[in-house]
């Protein structure tokens, strides 16, 4: 279109392509909403942007918040857990230390010489007098001036309700020998070995079970002496030449645990009367 012909077409069109001045009008007013709405889009779009940018780091906030607050919580109850169990392990081992120095009273019996299966394995006439007892061996006199030494074991779990204090030392014994060196050549069971051999002398037999095996290392072994000692728990020490034999009845602590124990870790810590 040349220029004259824009010229006579805006004279004869002022309002462009609109017939008339409302049509123009409307045509105006649809570009500006659309033009709005554009600008609405727009601006919608960066607040809403804006705002899930902001809820997203309220949101990690919060959960690293919480994170934290769990971490810090959960610490402070390990940290009460332990002090807890180290108060109660301190009152069990302050338990242990007060029943070791009460003198043996002899509550339970069911580790005599003379009760239940330590009869098979003792045979010690039933007429023999018990002279002498302790916490670890017992001593019987027939009539005819035989003498018997029993090597006691550790109290059962049966004579618990009997003797608690006493379960408690003896088990927290067997322990110390095992685990702990500087007691095993302090220990009470040694002592009170040497202390029979002073008032008795030599024994005619000995016979012993578990932690009464022991009772084997009494003086040197003596071919005029007859040994019957089961399943020996005596860690360190073992019980030298003696036969360590098996009960009967499958014991699978002690035929497991306590006779190799005794067999392979046996050494030169203890030595006859050395008390």
């Amino acid at each position: 279109m040349g220029f004259w012909k824009k010229v006579e077409h805006w004279a004869t069109h002022p309002f462009g392509d609109a017939h008339n001045a409302k049509q123009f009008v409307h045509q105006a007013a649809n570009t500006t909403n659309r033009a709005d709405k554009v600008l609405a889009g727009l601006y919608g779009g960066i607040i809403t942007g804006g705002i899930s940018t902001e809820m997203g780091l309220i949101h990690e906030g919060v959960k690293d918040f919480t994170k934290d607050v769990v971490k810090k919580n959960a610490s402070r109850q390990v940290t009460r857990e332990v002090r807890k169990g180290k108060k109660q392990l301190g009152a069990f081992k302050r338990k242990i230390v007060k029943a070791a120095r009460v003198p043996y009273k002899g509550k339970s019996q069911r580790n005599s010489a003379m009760s239940g299966g330590n009869r098979r394995m003792a045979q010690i006439p039933s007429n023999a007098k018990r002279v002498y007892e302790s916490r670890y061996f017992e001593v019987y006199q027939d009539s005819k001036g035989k003498k018997y030494l029993w090597g006691k074991p550790t109290l059962g779990p049966d004579s618990f309700r009997e003797d608690p204090a006493g379960f408690a030392r003896e088990w927290g014994e067997n322990r110390l020998r095992w685990f702990t060196p500087k007691y095993r050549r302090s220990d009470p069971l040694e002592k009170d070995m040497a202390k029979i051999e002073r008032k008795f002398g030599r024994m005619d037999e000995i016979s012993g079970y578990s932690r009464g095996g022991a009772a084997a290392r009494y003086r040197k072994v003596d071919k005029n002496t007859k040994y019957r000692i089961f399943n020996a728990y005596a860690p360190y020490a073992g019980i030298g030449k003696v036969r360590n034999r098996r009960r009967r009845k499958f014991d699978i602590v002690h035929d497991l645990f306590a006779r190799p124990m005794t067999k392979f870790t046996s050494g030169d810590y203890y030595e006859p009367s050395r008390f």
